[in-house]
């Protein structure tokens, strides 16, 4: 089954395009994404005694229920370049993807509940998972979205992607997840033009620049994740990152209003399942190059260094090093070290540092 777009509120946005033609805040934090579409065809389940729920029953009371707490952020007033995001908080915090906030000439955020240009500021990000969190302040009592961190997602599952109203003629699109921990190579806008995106999911919802930074909802209205755009291997690509992984950061950045990540020490590259089969070597994390004075090069670790468990967590497709020091560990934690060095292995104790992650 493919992706199947229904018509989004366009004089909702069109009001609001008018808003925020007013006037623009500069906030020093546009990035250029690609577009991705796919279609559907409906389909139905039968409950007997003429009884039919259809997937469109679904899809339309998702979206009906979402689409007040999901919101347009407007990174270039001039251009009315524009992403997506949704609010977590009924104060004004937003979730949205780093690469919809990266080299942002405005920071402003069309809000369901008015016709007004809100001014937004960046709370905090990071790049190695691509979340990011901004504020408006002065508003209360806005509606919001829970993020599902169960990480019980399947195969073939049915999501909805739920953009803001600014994203135009694709408005909500409907999908099914295609796979689960999947990991890409990226080109980015921050860093230096590459990143490696780990533990993504793959849907064939519509997904375009406008819905970036979208929430993916399942039919029970929570977000299973978050929608990015990019170019990968040369081609536009689209997928999510998964909310399960994003929850301990979003909770972080809320409440503490700055993120602090536990840390080895070392720059790594992700070393899947398959990739560790055709090498002949072991999943895990590949250690690229260790800080000097940092916990992996104490303890001795190395460049070409593969890291396959911390503590009893073994590290996989689904668990790669940074969801799982994220996740499981915090700053200043003692912990075992599993690694391979070439056909031999060891075990390390190190003691993990506190960073805010940086856009490497």
């Amino acid at each position: 089954m493919i992706g199947r777009s229904i018509p989004a509120g366009v004089l909702v946005a069109s009001v609001l395009v008018a808003a925020l033609v007013g006037g623009a805040v500069a906030a020093g934090v546009t990035l250029v994404v690609m577009r991705q579409q796919a279609r559907t065809n409906p389909q139905g389940v039968s409950l007997g005694s003429n009884v039919t729920i259809k997937e469109e029953d679904a899809t339309t009371t998702v979206a009906r229920n979402a689409q007040p707490a999901v919101v347009s952020i407007v990174t270039d007033a001039a251009s009315l370049t524009h992403g997506s995001g949704f609010l977590v908080t009924t104060d004004g915090y937003i979730v949205t993807n780093v690469g919809v906030v990266a080299n942002a000439q405005t920071l402003a955020v069309l809000l369901s509940t008015d016709t007004k240009r809100h001014d937004a500021r960046l709370v905090d990000y990071d790049c190695t998972t691509g979340v990011a969190v901004l504020k408006v302040d002065q508003v209360s009592n806005q509606p919001t979205l829970a993020l599902d961190t169960s990480a019980d997602l399947t195969t073939g599952q049915t999501v909805v992607v739920v953009p803001g109203a600014m994203a135009g003629g694709h408005g909500v699109s409907r999908g099914v997840i295609g796979s689960l921990h999947d990991s890409l190579p990226v080109t980015v806008s921050w860093g230096p033009g590459q990143a490696q995106m780990s533990n993504v999911i793959r849907t064939d919802a519509q997904v375009d620049a406008g819905a970036s930074g979208a929430p993916v909802l399942n039919v029970g209205g929570q977000v299973v994740g978050i929608t990015m755009t990019a170019t990968s291997r040369g081609q536009p690509t689209h997928f999510a990152l998964p909310a399960s992984d994003l929850q301990p950061e979003i909770e972080q950045i809320v409440q503490g209003g700055a993120l602090v990540v536990p840390s080895v020490g070392a720059q790594t590259t992700d070393v899947g399942v398959e990739a560790a089969a055709i090498e002949g070597g072991a999943a895990g994390a590949r250690i690229v190059t260790a800080d000097a004075g940092g916990p992996a090069a104490g303890a001795g670790l190395a460049s070409g260094d593969v890291i396959t468990q911390v503590d009893d967590q073994r590290l996989d497709d689904a668990h790669p090093l940074a969801q799982v020091l994220r996740t499981q560990f915090k700053a200043d934690q003692r912990v075992t070290v599993t690694y391979t060095r070439g056909a031999s292995s060891g075990q390390v104790q190190l003691t993990l540092e506190g960073v805010h992650p940086a856009c490497r």
